[in-house]
């Protein structure tokens, strides 16, 4: 199995934009859940919000903040 990346929501093993959409598809479009709580919560708040979308397309995009540790 691939290590667990926090932020990388489909398991690819790698931080991109596809993550950001599953995430929003998790709590738009009852897509699945990301595989641990740690996939999905990019921001460390404990949950999985548009806010965890928010910071990793921040992140790719606009060189921001990274997932949380």
């Amino acid at each position: 199995t691939s290590p667990v990346i926090r932020g990388d929501a489909d398991r690819s093993g790698s931080i991109t934009i596809s993550d950001a959409i599953y995430i929003i598809n998790y709590i738009f479009a009852s897509g699945p859940p990301p595989a641990t709580l740690i996939n999905g919560d990019a921001d460390c708040t404990g949950s999985i919000t548009i806010s965890d979308a928010i910071r990793l397309i921040n992140y790719i995009f606009n060189s921001g903040p990274a997932p949380c540790p």
